[in-house]
This record gives structure tokens, C-alpha cells and sequence, in this order.
């Protein structure tokens, strides 16, 4: 049994006697809960249930950061982590919990959240969604440079943890992370790379971000992709700009039943559009907000966040018209040029940011509007939202905490939260994808 201990560089000191705890709860961040004396202890690396030893690290002004010393009684649920980098690492928490165990403890985080910040008392029961590709399933991954060294950032720290493979990286992009370290001469003046594959291609692309300008690196960097055919096309990024080489976008099938038919579309990515990380888990994640939104083909629907339409293009294939609205002119562009390429024509795109496009456009009511918010959530358009009087909302969200918040907002609005959906979008960290349907009293 492989305990970690709480590695936190310069803090990594006693501040009085060991504690003996059980571990009451999961929180977000993936810590476990413990109390002493009624103060509220977060602990890496601690699993729900566990008796251990524990040592107060850092004090704040309403918890403690405390370190895992001595395991008294363990979990059913713990076991060994298979990656070498991990309790180092920062890009993953929870390889010490038993995979099948991980999505069961979101839900716990999600209900919690929703009670403590969003003010519910009465929580829709929350539909579960494993992942069955526990590793190897991310077809992104975001590698930093620094000083000659690729890798990924230590926990709480800007160093690197050099890498020569990710456990839960897809395969072929650990055919790729070889080629950095060892034929990419020029490698060690990037501050990132990042390694974008397709399964369905067998192939990947390359986004370089140098430390300094690019001058000069187009022929070694064309050389490199006539002796690596795994890469397909790199784009380099600099100053706000992309110089492309080869052929840098990627394809993907993605598919929803719907009235006991499967339709299927075929979506192409450009580099600096954004696409989830986990293909198949994305397939469940749009099945479920084409479940939960219910559309008729006489309905509008509002997609806010839009992307590259991973939304917006399956919706308009049941529905009356969707309408996505987009800040990256990027996924702009290749959600248009997909929906056209699919024969998808009940569907527009409007370029620009959502605050902006809801306060100036007069845009017709919406029957449903879906949207994504990125992390921070979407307190600042909530008004404009209930403006506009949609029947239903379906909220998507990786964030619980601004989720819950907003959820609150919505509720006090007049809106009730009558379906929520958890799908297992990033297993072996805390990190989860959650969708929740909301319907107005009118």
C-alpha cells in the first residue's frame, strides 16, 4: 500500500502533535474532511472513512491544511497509484482511490455544494456517470517547458515534474512525448506544448508556445513533421498569432440517439478551439443535454458559450433553429464550416462575447437556452438570461461551486432545478462535468 505524504515545498514542517482523525467527507479540491476541536481540517491524499495520524501544516483563517503521518485504519477504497509522478504532479488527485469509487464521491461534492452555496434544500437526485476508460483517455494534454525540462507543474508550485509519459494521456500521445525529449532539437525554448491527438485518425498535432521569437524554426519544424508522420501538423503561437505547418486540425464523430434513432456528426478542430478532453464521456455529455433540453422541431434554442458547436449542431438537428453564441472567432469558424460539411442548415453562429451579444442584440425569445460558462460561471448574464424568458435552461458546467452559486441566482429568480446529471469527464482527478436542468414557473 503506497501512502503519499502531503508534499507542499517550504511548508513541509511540525506545527504541533499529531492528531488522530476520521476522515468524515470528500471536498472539492479532493481533499478529505476531518475535524479537531470543531475545526475543519482538509487533507490530501485522505480518503473518506480513514482513521489516520495528522499533522496541521498551514492555518487559515477558516480551516487547516493538514498531512497525512500514519494511517490508523485505511479505506476498502484505497489503492496503489500506477503513475510514478504521483503526489508530485499536480494534474491528478485522486489515483490513490479506487476508480470505480470516484464518480460516487463527486456526487457527494456536487450535493454538498448545492446545499452549502446553492441554498437547496430539496436536491434532484443526481444520475451518475462512470467513465469506462478510468486511464488513458485525455486526447489533450498541455506539457510546460522550463530550462530544458517538459513536463507537468508540481502541486501548488510553478516547478516542473519532468515526464516521460502520462498514464492517463491516450496512447498515442505517449508516441508523442518521446519525440519532444529526444528529436525536438529546439524543445527547450518553449515555455508549452501542447499535444492534441484524434483516435479515429491515429495521428496528432503540435501547439508550440516559444519563450522568444519563432524566427527561424520553420524548416526544422517541417522537417520534423516529414520524419514523425504520428504528427500530422503543428501550429506555432506567438504574440496572439498562429503560424501553421502542415496540416494541424483534427476530426472526431461524435453521436446522439434521439426517438430511437443514432445520428451522427463529423466535427474537424482547428488549433485554439476547444474540445473535451474525453471523446467517448463527451458522447454521454451530449446525449444528456439532448435528454434534458427535449426540444421539438418547432422550438428555438439559444446555445450560450457555443464553441465549436458540440452543442449547438446536435440540437439543430431536432430542433426548430439553434442559435450559438461564440467569443473565439476560431470554434466560430469551424462550427460553421461543420454544420455546412454535415448538412446541417437550421443553425447560426453570432461571433462575440455572450455579455456583449444578450445586452445589444434583439434577439427573439428563446424556447431553451443551453450554456457553458467557463469556470468563473455565469453571474454577470443571469439577467439577461431570465430577460429573455425561457422555458427551460439546461446549465452545463466543470465548476460545482460558480454552478451552485448561479443556481441560486436562477432559483431566486423564479427558476427550479428539476434534473441534474454528473458525468465523469476526468477521472483520477476531482474534477467533474455537471448538467442541470432548470424550468421556469410560467
Amino acid at each position: 500500500m503506497l501512502l503519499i505524504p502531503f508534499l507542499v515545498h517550504g511548508m513541509f514542517q511540525a506545527m504541533g502533535e499529531e492528531f488522530q482523525v476520521k476522515i468524515e467527507a470528500m471536498a472539492y479540491k479532493g481533499y478529505g474532511v476531518a475535524r479537531i476541536n470543531g475545526r475543519v481540517i482538509f487533507i490530501p491524499y485522505g480518503i473518506k472513512g480513514e482513521e489516520i495520524g495528522v499533522e496541521i501544516v498551514e492555518e487559515k483563517r477558516d480551516y487547516s491544511i493538514g498531512q497525512l503521518n500514519r494511517m490508523v485504519s485505511p479505506s476498502p477504497w484505497r489503492v496503489t497509484p500506477p503513475c510514478p509522478y504521483f503526489g508530485r504532479c499536480g494534474g491528478c488527485q485522486w489515483q490513490h482511490i479506487d476508480s470505480g469509487m470516484q464518480t460516487t464521491f463527486k456526487g457527494e461534492i456536487l450535493e454538498e455544494a448545492l446545499r452549502r452555496l446553492g441554498g437547496l434544500r430539496e436536491i434532484p437526485s443526481v444520475a451518475l456517470s462512470p467513465s469506462s476508460r478510468a486511464y488513458g483517455y485525455r486526447v489533450r494534454v498541455q506539457l510546460k517547458g522550463q530550462k530544458g525540462r517538459i513536463g507537468y507543474y508540481e502541486e501548488r508550485s510553478h516547478r516542473i515534474v519532468q515526464i516521460d509519459h502520462c498514464p492517463i494521456a491516450h496512447p498515442l500521445i505517449n508516441q508523442i512525448i518521446p519525440l519532444l525529449t529526444e528529436t525536438l532539437a529546439f524543445s527547450s525554448q518553449m515555455e508549452g506544448i501542447e499535444i492534441n491527438v484524434s483516435p479515429e485518425e491515429g495521428r496528432g498535432i503540435l501547439i508550440l508556445h516559444p519563450s522568444s521569437s519563432p524566427s527561424g524554426m520553420g524548416r526544422p519544424l517541417r522537417d520534423f513533421l516529414r520524419d514523425h508522420t504520428l504528427l500530422k501538423g503543428m501550429a506555432v503561437a506567438w504574440k496572439g498569432s498562429l503560424n501553421l505547418f502542415g496540416h494541424p486540425d483534427l476530426a472526431f464523430t461524435t453521436s446522439f440517439a434521439r426517438n430511437g434513432q443514432t445520428r451522427s456528426l463529423r466535427i474537424q478542430t482547428s488549433p485554439g478551439s476547444f474540445f473535451q478532453i474525453h471523446p467517448e464521456q463527451n458522447l454521454r455529455l451530449i446525449q444528456t443535454v439532448i435528454e434534458f433540453a427535449d426540444v421539438t422541431d418547432e422550438e428555438r434554442v439559444l446555445d450560450l458559450y457555443a464553441g465549436i458547436g458540440n452543442f449547438t449542431l446536435p440540437l439543430a438537428m431536432v430542433a426548430g433553429e439553434a442559435i450559438g453564441v461564440e467569443e473565439n472567432k476560431t470554434a466560430v469558424d469551424d462550427a460553421r464550416r461543420n454544420g455546412a460539411a454535415n448538412g446541417i442548415d437550421r443553425y447560426r453562429f453570432v461571433h462575440g462575447k455572450v455579455e456583449d451579444v444578450l445586452k445589444r442584440s434583439r434577439m427573439e425569445k428563446p424556447d431553451l437556452i443551453v450554456l457553458d460558462p467557463p469556470r468563473t460561471g455565469c453571474k454577470r448574464v443571469v439577467n439577461e438570461i431570465v430577460d429573455l424568458q425561457p422555458r427551460r435552461i439546461v446549465y452545463v458546467s466543470c465548476e460545482p461551486t460558480t454552478f451552485s452559486r448561479d443556481i441560486r441566482i436562477f432559483s431566486e429568480r423564479g427558476y427550479s432545478l428539476r434534473r441534474l446529471s454528473l458525468i465523469d469527464l476526468f477521472p483520477q482527478s476531482y474534477h467533474m462535468e455537471v448538467v442541470g436542468l432548470l424550468k421556469s414557473p410560467y
